[in-house]
């Protein structure tokens, strides 16, 4: 298949991009907003944050520049309103929040009005390719794609708790989500994918491996609303009649991060704990006292997500019929590893105790 290369152009444009972005990162270190570690932290400093209006400084920089240029393909103005309005008012709050706490509710609510920008802009889980054949999920699409807008935005915005270890699987379904977009001809997609890598990557140099700056929660919340809004694009019946890009790549490409979520809100919603509190028992907190250090966890995900990535890329090549087969030898790794977590951390706590038995 001969697919034509992008504009040439852009790799100046992606250079601003970083720059812009890691310039803006720095001036955030500087604006003294900050992370006052407590006793469920992960980190033991007085930390700056909010890095990433970096990210969010660079991403629009760069997307607009592209839509002056005509190279987002033919979008609706209103649906590209309701977007921006959308992922501007989570900016704001979200910020809000970085500088005074905002209650659990609160941040809910902008996050419901969110989703409801995204659904009225058209976007929807409206076609899901099974063995059974193809399921058209007519009026209740809408209502599926709201609550996975909500539920992935949390999902990006818990796992954010080591450094780099958020901004770096981002980046690096970035570069997956490129790679495929090239390959099967998304342009458009290939350059917000690159757009989002690149201003990510401005962010992560400063957060990883020994953290300067957090991306705090208007970058964290940001990003998951991209990502989730990025899973809605091929879902759509104008897409799905070739169903190039398949609809499970996003959550294929974040499975490590869907799965660790799923397992701590379910296991704490079954102790009946409120889950929405901060806490540390997602998995990669528990890997994290274990003694392994904020290096070796976000390595350890790292690695996961380009295995990810490269399951990604097969997918492509499946009947959409069978896509959802890759996910198999994921979630038995998963469960796996959960289970060699979960073992280790009931060990550690046992020796603890006998320990203070003795004394």
């Amino acid at each position: 298949m001969i697919v034509p290369l992008p504009d040439i152009s852009f790799v100046p444009l992606g250079v601003a991009i970083f720059a812009l972005a890691y310039l803006a990162t720095r001036v955030m270190i500087r604006v003294g907003i900050h992370d006052v570690p407590v006793r469920r932290s992960s980190h033991q400093r007085i930390t700056p944050k909010s890095g990433g209006m970096g990210i969010i400084v660079g991403f629009f920089f760069g997307m607009g520049i592209l839509f002056m240029q005509g190279k987002l393909g033919h979008v609706s103005l209103i649906k590209l309103i309701l977007l921006t309005i959308g992922a501007l008012l989570t900016v704001f709050v979200s910020f809000v929040d970085d500088i005074k706490r905002l209650s659990s509710s609160q941040k809910l609510m902008v996050q419901i009005l969110a989703g409801l920008f995204v659904v009225g802009a058209g976007l929807k889980l409206s076609v899901l390719p099974t063995p059974f054949g193809f399921l058209k999920l007519g009026a209740l699409g809408s209502v599926l794609g709201f609550f996975w807008i909500i539920f992935f935005i949390n999902v990006f915005n818990f796992m954010d708790g080591l450094d780099g270890l958020a901004s770096g699987t981002s980046i690096i379904s970035c570069f997956f989500c490129a790679l495929i977009s090239f390959y099967l001809n998304e342009i458009a997609l290939f350059y917000v994918s690159c757009t989002l890598g690149l201003s990510t990557l401005g962010f992560f140099v400063l957060n990883f491996p020994k953290a300067q700056i957090f991306m705090g929660d208007v970058g964290s919340q940001f990003i998951g609303l991209l990502w989730a809004v990025l899973l809605l694009i091929p879902s759509q019946e104008a897409h799905a009649s070739t169903m190039n890009f398949s609809v499970y790549t996003v959550p294929l490409l974040f499975f490590s991060f869907i799965y660790d979520v799923s397992m701590t809100v379910g296991r704490r919603i079954w102790r009946r704990e409120h889950f929405w509190l901060a806490h540390r028992t997602h998995l990669f907190q528990l890997l994290n006292r274990l003694g392994y250090s904020h290096t070796q966890v976000t390595c350890f995900h790292l690695c996961m997500a380009v295995l990810q990535g490269l399951g990604a890329i097969l997918m492509q090549k499946i009947d959409p019929a069978y896509q959802i087969l890759v996910f198999l030898p994921y979630l038995l790794f998963m469960v796996s590893y959960h289970m060699w977590v979960t073992r280790k951390v009931m060990e550690k706590f046992s020796k603890l105790r006998r320990k203070k038995s003795k004394e």
